[in-house]
């Protein structure tokens, strides 16, 4: 079997009859790339066509147990953070929060649970590091929620319509 790397690095075979045996290849390093990702206690999880990992440790993504580690972990008004979430990115929906994990469209800033930076927004390493970061920020946040970091001059209704 004859391989052949154009200037794109795209892979060719370059006798046919080889075809059947470069799919089988192709098909074992996806399977190995799986049992790699399952040899490191991680999750795959698909949500809306997208492969997400998801840390062993990290919450699902499950407004009852969001709720219950926001409790834990001292947050003032919970039910404002799940229907900021719910509005900024339907529940962890969006672009964004798939991405980065960050489902409630906080920009990027210096902290320590930000992990790095997705466009202008934070990226988080997990849904629990951006709920952390959600809770560090949140006495700042809501006070000035309307009309300094909302966009939307409706956004305080938008919130309160969410059930």
């Amino acid at each position: 079997m004859k391989l052949k790397i154009d200037q794109d690095m795209n892979v060719k075979v370059v006798n046919d009859k080889w075809r059947y045996a470069t799919l089988i290849i192709i098909f074992s390093s996806l399977v190995l790339s799986i049992l790699y990702l399952i040899s490191q206690k991680e999750e795959i999880k698909i949500i809306y066509k997208h492969w997400v990992s998801v840390p062993e440790d990290d919450l699902p993504i499950k407004e009852e147990a969001w709720v219950k580690y926001l409790v834990e972990q001292g947050a003032v008004l919970p039910n404002i953070c799940i229907a900021q979430a719910k509005v900024e990115s339907g529940f962890c929906k969006s672009h964004v929060a798939r991405k980065a994990h960050n489902p409630f469209g906080i920009t990027y800033h210096k902290c320590k649970y930000v992990d790095g930076k997705h466009g202008v927004y934070a990226k988080y390493r997990t849904w629990k590091d951006a709920i952390n970061c959600y809770i560090h920020i949140q006495d700042n946040y809501l006070r000035n929620i309307d009309g300094k970091y909302a966009e939307s001059k409706d956004y305080v209704k938008a919130i309160r319509k969410v059930k």
